[in-house]
This record gives structure tokens, sequence and C-alpha cells, in this order.
């Protein structure tokens, strides 16, 4: 029998029990599947400064899903858990068993960082699906004062991300469809059965990488808009200048950086390390 993988990233606020079901899922005994869970937190580490921190998170969570990619090839072609990440990775195996569900625990409250895992599961032909903790800020602020001082996430961090926080949408975004939404009171072991059902039934939609003329044409698509984008901006910022001579070199110095941009997006298009969220991030780099 084929080894199948289903990617599925947990969705929620510092304390709204996403490590908590994730270790309540492994100590289960006779599961239909197998699981194997990332604890982003074991990887991630505090940027050095503010002015860094951006860059320094954006480079740890690509390491990771790096990481991931290398697993999703080594339980495919050998059926394990390379020995380099098993020390880093938590897991519940039986080698009767050919499903293997990977959590990534993270807070994932962008919808753009899901997409990322949605992307990695398309191009590796595995299945998708994702688990929204939907608890209440004040419950995880009590809930957080109640871990060890060196684990607690600060109240301002926590009010910031409640707020950023981008809750499932498939009316919207379809590759949302196949999620579960978890309520902030739920006993795991009542509802045992129906997460055990959910978990097996992602199984029964393998996603398909796309064919190579469609993977050119959203790079040819990606380039095209952002240069439009790019564009419009350096047209805005050109505009603000009254002098035309200045207008002239500032034109000119904005469009090499341009190229320079459109030139870096094709080459992370063609390795898939980027996707249309990302272009307003490069747009905003014609200042630097």
């Amino acid at each position: 029998m084929s080894t199948r993988i289903c990617l599925l990233p947990l969705i929620g606020l510092p304390a709204s029990g996403k490590t908590t079901f994730s270790n309540w899922l492994l100590d289960i005994s006779q599961k239909p599947i197998n699981i194997i869970h990332i604890c982003f937190d074991d990887y991630l580490t505090p940027p050095t400064n503010e002015k860094s921190s951006k860059f320094e998170f954006k480079q740890q969570r690509n390491s990771i899903l790096s990481r991931i990619r290398e697993l999703i090839y080594e339980l495919k072609y050998a059926g394990n858990i390379p020995t380099h990440l098993s020390a880093v990775v938590k897991s519940s195996l039986c080698t009767d068993l050919h499903d293997f569900v990977v959590l990534c625990d993270d807070n994932n409250y962008y919808r753009s960082m899901r997409y990322k895992f949605y992307q990695l599961a398309k191009e590796n032909a595995c299945a998708y699906a994702q688990i929204y903790f939907d608890c209440e800020l004040k419950l995880t602020l009590e809930r957080n004062s109640l871990r060890p001082a060196m684990d607690r996430v600060s109240e301002e961090t926590m009010q910031r991300m409640a707020k950023r926080l981008e809750t499932p949408d498939p009316t919207t975004h379809h590759w949302e469809l196949n999620t579960y939404t978890m309520s902030d009171c739920e006993n795991y072991n009542v509802i045992r059965t129906r997460i055990l059902a959910f978990l097996t039934k992602t199984f029964e939609n393998m996603l398909q990488p796309m064919p190579v003329q469609t993977k050119l044409e959203t790079i040819q698509s990606l380039v095209h808009q952002l240069d439009l984008l790019l564009r419009r901006r350096i047209g805005e910022i050109i505009q603000t200048e009254q002098l035309t001579t200045k207008r002239q070199i500032i034109a000119k110095a904005l469009n090499i950086k341009r190229k320079e941009l459109l030139q870096n997006v094709k080459i992370k298009a063609e390795l898939k390390e980027i996707s249309f969220n990302d272009l307003n991030e490069y747009v905003n780099m014609l200042y630097s």
C-alpha cells in the first residue's frame, strides 16, 4: 500500500489549546492513522532586534517548511522519519499504517502562512486540512498567565495577534474548505470519534500538482501582476517630485530596482517560494 500524507496546520492564538490537542492526539491508542507533530516553538527563536525581526521570522519559517518538504519525501520513498528529524518531532507511528497526518503546530494567524502549507501539499500530492481553535482572547490570556514565565507571550503580542487573526473562510478561499473548528471548551475525549473521522476523511481528497504549462502560466502571471503594481507605485512616487530633472533621476533609479525585483520574484516563483499574497511586500522594497 502506498504512503499517503496530510499536512494539517493548526490555527489559533497562543494558549488556545493547539499543543495540548496535539499531545492528546499522539497519546490515543489504536488510531487509524500515524501522527507526526511539529511544534514551531521548538524551531523559532526571538529576533536579534526589531529591525530584523520580520526578515529573521520569515527565514526561520522557510527553514521549517524545507524540513517538512524533506520529511514528506522521506515518508513517501523510505516510509519513515529520517534520523536527524526524528529527534525534533513527536510521533505516534504504527508500521501497519500507511497514512500520516503531519500536525503543523503554530499560530498560523495569517492566511498566507496557511497557504504555504496548502502549496506544499499540492506540489507533493498530499492531502490538506486545518483545525481552527476558536478560543476567546480573554481565556487565552488567562491560560497564558499560568504558563512558566519563559513560555509566556506578552499581553501586547496576544492583543495584536487577536486583531490580525484571519479566520478560515472557505466561501472566498476554496482551499480552506477542509477545516474543522474546535471550540474553547471542547472535551477531546467526548469528540474523539468525530476528530478521527475528520482526519481519516482528509485522505479522500489527495491534491495533485499543477501541470507544467499551468505552472509556467502562474509564474508569468505573478511577474506580470508585480510589474503592474511596481509601475503604478513608481508613478505615484514620481508625481510627488516637482522638478522635472529630479523626476527623471528618480524614475531611472526606481526602474532599475523594478527590474531587479521582477527577476528576483521570477526565480522565487520557479522555486515555488512566493505567492500572490507576497507581492505587496516586494512593492514596498522599492524604497529599500
